[in-house]
């Protein structure tokens, strides 16, 4: 014989709200069971999260139009390296790790530079390569 299946519409709010607040599904079931004396299973809340189509929670970050705007900002406008724009965006509530920052910076097109003082010695170099030697002046030996 089946299991009962536990009714667990009337907590949906408050399982998702959890959820979205970084609160992992065991903990979510402990506190199931502390506050409405419902015993579940850690699967249990999963498996419900996946049925009312709540995904992972940092999934919405590579399609999040605003944060794609905030990042060219960041890195065109004030010119921040990436740990520097990560611990800007961390600050304003965006959950994104280092890497994603790295991925979606490289698919919007915008590719870290060499540093300006790397950038100015070779600019350097390439000047003195490029000189062209001056022409003597009359009556000069050659």
């Amino acid at each position: 014989m089946p299991r009962q299946q536990i009714n667990l519409e009337p907590y949906r709010d408050e399982i998702i709200a959890l959820y979205h607040h970084g609160i992992s599904s065991d903990s979510i079931s402990r506190t199931l069971a502390n506050c409405h004396n419902i015993q579940v299973k850690e699967r249990t809340i999963q498996s419900r999260l996946r049925k009312w189509g709540i995904r992972k929670r940092h999934q919405t970050t590579t399609g999040d139009e605003a944060l794609h705007a905030r990042i060219k900002m960041l890195f065109i406008q004030d010119r921040l390296t990436d740990k520097a724009m990560l611990n800007m965006l961390q600050k304003e509530g965006y959950g994104i790790s280092e890497r994603t920052l790295r991925r979606l910076r490289f698919k919007l097109g915008l590719h870290a530079r060499a540093s300006d003082q790397k950038q100015h010695q070779e600019q350097g170099q390439m000047e003195k390569q490029m000189t062209v030697p001056q022409p003597l002046a009359e009556g000069q030996p050659v």
